[in-house]
């Protein structure tokens, strides 16, 4: 058994979570009674929280372990109630608890982050609710199996549905205000596909303009692939371009690319736009920070967006930020389930364990 605790953050992190394992308790409450400290100097109870989770700076976690002004001394915590009382010393915007579980919602005025501390207690009783906060790295799994599509309530449709067999899922997680927790999008979703057809779809969409947020990345990526094709493959990526529509073409350049152990054309011209330096960014987007994967039913990007402050300044410590955007269909939710519930609750909402 042990306990969890995980920062959501955009800073430092390209999946947007600091993950850190306390093999040793057996609860939250456990975890709390142990490590309770309380510092009198600032300074120490903000190197403390430092230490304790083996460097990770949480905005305003010191917090919970200084007493001043702000902050009176409090007892060692006895109940989970007293827990969240506890992480209420923290900058302090919303709390959703339960018995094995605490979440918190917090900011630095800048963006909003959160904080989740949970046991495997929680996470036996509760499948799909912690799978993504547990990954241990940014990559996500491959895989495939047959079942039923996923139906996430709430997501946001695309029109027109495709054609064919299946559903495809876009997720976009980036941080363009300071409610960006509190104000995430749905995810979206096309009916009748799959992602090894997603490119066509996406270049053929009637308004690709007006497409929701992650498949509009994905579009205006595509399109500055196929602008100025390069390399022995330019003729088939021309064809396609000017005639999207024309089947041939995709199935000529699948064989080409099958003949040389690459995937089929679809899911290749996905991976191309995600590894492509096509975006805008600050000054100091580093392109070779960027983070992709591409499988036959599942692709993801961690776009570095740069480092901020641009200029270092004395009450920030400068941090890189990242942008999130990850595409997958009925067949990979299929392989995943319990994953695949909890990368779309993890888009969706900041309390994830609720």
């Amino acid at each position: 058994m042990a306990v969890y605790f995980v920062y959501r953050c955009h800073h430092d992190a390209p999946s947007e979570k600091h993950l850190r394992t306390f093999p040793q308790y057996d609860t939250v409450l456990q975890w709390a009674q142990g490590v309770f400290r309380q510092f009198p100097d600032r300074k120490q109870a903000f190197a403390y929280a430092a230490e304790l989770l083996g460097g990770l700076d949480v905005y305003s976690f010191g917090s919970m372990f200084a007493v001043d002004d702000d902050h009176p001394e409090r007892a060692r915590p006895e109940t989970m109630e007293d827990v969240g009382h506890w992480f209420s010393d923290m900058y302090d915007q919303g709390q959703a608890n339960g018995p094995h579980h605490v979440q918190l919602l917090t900011d630095d005025d800048e963006m909003e982050m959160a904080v989740y501390a949970f046991d495997d207690h929680f996470v036996r009783a509760n499948p799909g609710k912690a799978d993504f906060l547990l990954l241990p790295s940014w990559e996500l799994p491959g895989g495939a199996a047959d079942g039923p599509a996923l139906e996430w309530p709430n997501a946001q449709i695309i029109e027109p549905s495709g054609t064919g067999d299946g559903r495809v899922y876009a997720l976009a997680l980036y941080a363009d205000s300071s409610s960006n927790l509190q104000d995430l999008n749905s995810p979206t979703c096309v009916r009748g596909l799959r992602l090894p057809d997603l490119a066509r779809y996406v270049l053929l969409h009637p308004e690709p303009d007006e497409m929701c947020s992650g498949f509009l990345e994905l579009c205006q990526a595509l399109y500055a692939v196929l602008q100025h094709p390069r390399g022995e493959d330019a003729g088939f990526l021309k064809a396609i371009r000017d005639t999207p529509a024309e089947l041939t073409n995709w199935g000529a350049y699948s064989d080409w690319l099958n003949d040389r152990g690459l995937p089929v054309a679809g899911v290749h011209l996905i991976d191309l736009a995600l590894r492509a330096d096509c975006f805008d960014g600050r000054a100091n987007r580093r392109h070779e920070l960027d983070l992709s994967k591409t499988t036959d039913h599942m692709a993801q990007v961690c776009r570095h967006e740069g480092r901020w402050p641009d200029e270092p300044k004395l009450w920030f410590t400068p941090h890189d930020t990242f942008a999130q955007f990850v595409y997958f269909d009925d067949r990979w939710c299929a392989a995943h389930p319990a994953l695949a519930r909890a990368l779309l609750t993890f888009s969706s909402r900041w309390d994830v364990l609720s």
